[in-house]
């Protein structure tokens, strides 16, 4: 739902392809200058949206670390205080597949 998905439409609606599912679980983000602790606020077969410590360089590419659920490549697509958007860069019917595992079939949807 974030990332190239997240379009404004003219109306000022935003419209995404992947409904979001919300979500507080904790994760980390790991990219060349270290590792950033984070919380998933809600999330979708597309990306997540994540209250964060500090601030990473947008188109960066990076691996979120779900606690229990696994690793996902990603990008930071947007920022604004302590949060952020990210894109993940897998298939999103992968990404449901994993996020089905950890928290049951329905939690996002393709």
């Amino acid at each position: 739902m974030f990332g190239a998905t997240n379009e404004e439409a003219s109306s000022g609606q935003e419209r995404r392809r992947f409904e979001r599912a919300p979500l507080l679980h904790s994760g980390s983000l790991h990219n060349a200058r270290g590792v950033v602790d984070c919380v998933i606020k809600d999330i979708s077969a597309s990306g997540a949206r994540l209250m964060m410590e500090r601030r990473i360089a947008e188109q960066e590419k990076l691996i979120l670390d779900i606690d229990g659920v696994g690793l996902f490549p990603s990008r930071i697509v947007w920022q604004s205080d302590d949060q952020a958007g990210i894109q993940f860069l897998s298939d999103p019917g992968t990404v449901k597949s994993w996020i089905s595992a950890a928290w049951g079939r329905d939690t996002v949807r393709v």
